[in-house]
C-alpha cells in the first residue's frame, strides 16, 4: 500500500510567525526541525499501519520548497523537494496511492487561523471553486480526488482541522495547536504533537480502504480574487480567463488538474507584479 504525505510548515506545532516560515527568518532552522519531527511521525504511523512505501512532499513554499532535511528523513521514505513542479504540493501523486495525508496545513485566506492564507498570502485574497471558498486543503482534495485518492488526515491548528472536517467529513485530524490569533497559538510540546500525528496517521492509513475520494463534480468555475486590481489585470492575460471584478478573474475548468494549471499560471503572472 502506497501512502502520500504532503507536509506544509504553518500548521506544525511551535510555528506561528513569518520568522519561522521564511528561510531568512530568525527562527527558520527551529521550524525546519519541528517540521521534520511531524513529518517522520506521520511516516512512522503510515508504516505501522501497513504502508509498503511512503512518498513525502515538501509542500512549504519557503526556501523554494526545500525545507525538509533529507538526511533526517525516515529511512524508508522518499522525498519530493524543490519548486516549481507539476501538481504543486502533490507532485508525483497518481492512482497507485491508497491515501493522501496532509500534515502541517493551515486555514484558507479569509478564515481565522494561524498564518492563514491560500497558496500565496501576498497575492490571493480569495479562491472559490464551484461556488465554494477553498484553500490548500480543498485544492489538494480536488487533485487527489481526480486520481481516485482519498484524503485521510489533516493536521494543523484546531481551526484547520475543522476546515478539513467541514470539507471532508469523517477524516482523521490531529490538532497540534490551538489558534489564538493569526500569529499566536497554544502549542503542544513537540513530542506530544508528534505522538498525536503518528497515531492519527496510523488510523488514517488503516482506514484507507473505506475512505472515498473527494469528487464534487466537474466542470467547475474557478474564481480568484487578488490583493489588488493590477494583479487581476495581468492574470487575465492567461487564455480562457475573464475579468469577474476589478480585482478578480474567473475561468471554467473541465477537471481539477486543468483548473489547477490555469490557476497556477495566472498566479505566477500576478505574483510577478509584487515588489
Amino acid at each position: 500500500m502506497k501512502v502520500y504525505i504532503s507536509v506544509d510548515m504553518e500548521g506544525v506545532s511551535g510555528v506561528v510567525h513569518n520568522e519561522h516560515t521564511s528561510e531568512r527568518g530568525f527562527d527558520y532552522q527551529l521550524a525546519r526541525r519541528l517540521m521534520m519531527g511531524e513529518t517522520n511521525a506521520a511516516a512512522e504511523g503510515a508504516f505501522a499501519a501497513g504502508a509498503t512505501s511512503v512518498l513525502v512532499s515538501d509542500s512549504h513554499g519557503g526556501n523554494g520548497a526545500r525545507n525538509l532535511i533529507i538526511s533526517d528523513l525516515h529511512p524508508d521514505a522518499d522525498l519530493v523537494t524543490g519548486f516549481p513542479r507539476p501538481l504543486g504540493q502533490l507532485a508525483g501523486l497518481d492512482e497507485s496511492y491508497a491515501v493522501l495525508l496532509l500534515v502541517g496545513y493551515h486555514t484558507r485566506s479569509n478564515a481565522a487561523g494561524v498564518i492563514n492564507h491560500t497558496v500565496h498570502g501576498r497575492a490571493i485574497n480569495k479562491l472559490t471553486i464551484g461556488g465554494r471558498e477553498m484553500g490548500e486543503i480543498g485544492i489538494n482534495a480536488l487533485l487527489a480526488g481526480q486520481a481516485g485518492v482519498p484524503v485521510g488526515l489533516v493536521t494543523g491548528d484546531d481551526l484547520t482541522c475543522q476546515e478539513g472536517l467541514d470539507l471532508l467529513p469523517g477524516i482523521e485530524t490531529a490538532a497540534v495547536k490551538r489558534a489564538v490569533d493569526r500569529y499566536a497559538a497554544q502549542c503542544l510540546a513537540p513530542k506530544r504533537a508528534q505522538d498525536l500525528v503518528r497515531a492519527a496517521s496510523e488510523r488514517a492509513v488503516r482506514r484507507a480502504p473505506s475512505l472515498k475520494p473527494f469528487a464534487p463534480g466537474h466542470p467547475a468555475v474557478w474564481e480568484v480574487q487578488y490583493k489588488d486590481t493590477g494583479m487581476a489585470e495581468v492574470a487575465n492575460q492567461v487564455p480562457g480567463t475573464t475579468m469577474h471584478a476589478p480585482d478578480a478573474i474567473r475561468f471554467d475548468a473541465s477537471d481539477a488538474v486543468t483548473g489547477f494549471r490555469t490557476f497556477s499560471a495566472a498566479l505566477a503572472i500576478a505574483a510577478g507584479t509584487l515588489r
